[in-house]
């Protein structure tokens, strides 16, 4: 997205490398339609993406338990690191989800699959003490501590708004 859709934003190593990486540049961003289409789609796509990998490490950590660990925390942390980038790409060009309504139709089943997930991970645990024990009960008390910070914010954003 060379040129003027972002002049006026500050295009630093990171925002270069994402417009890169999202291969921006290309032809196809040119006409507004399919750019709009294209954006509401990978929308869709990204949705879908964290949904699935959230279902799929719950699944696996509650059906086949301590083996599965390793690639549940995997799996989660790329797409922990994808939403992460997205989100950061998004604040470097000047938008953030502050003050934006928050669905609780769309929240509560997450807080309830996070919650599965996390009760699953604590359970599957092979050990308490050991690097995988002390992983997962490190990943569940954060999952829970980023759970309820999410849950305080959308009840701030909300009661704000208002």
């Amino acid at each position: 997205m060379s040129g003027s859709r972002h002049a006026t934003t500050s295009r630093d190593w990171f925002v270069r490398a994402a417009e890169i990486i999202g291969d921006l540049g290309s032809p196809f961003y040119r006409e507004e339609r399919q750019r709009d289409v294209w954006n509401e789609a990978s929308a869709v796509g990204f949705q879908l993406m964290l949904w699935l990998s959230l279902v799929a490490a719950t699944v696996a950590v509650w059906v086949v338990g301590a083996p599965a660990l390793p690639y549940a925390q995997a799996g989660l942390g790329i797409v922990g690191v994808a939403a992460l980038v997205t989100i950061a790409y998004a604040q470097r060009l000047g938008v953030t989800m502050r003050g934006a309504d928050v669905s609780w139709s769309r929240l509560l089943p997450y807080v309830a699959v996070v919650g599965l997930l996390v009760a699953g991970m604590l359970r599957a645990q092979p050990e308490r003490d050991g690097f995988s024990g002390g992983f997962a009960t490190g990943a569940g008390v954060g999952s829970g501590i980023a759970l309820a910070v999410i849950v305080v914010l959308a009840l701030r954003d909300r009661r704000r708004s208002h």
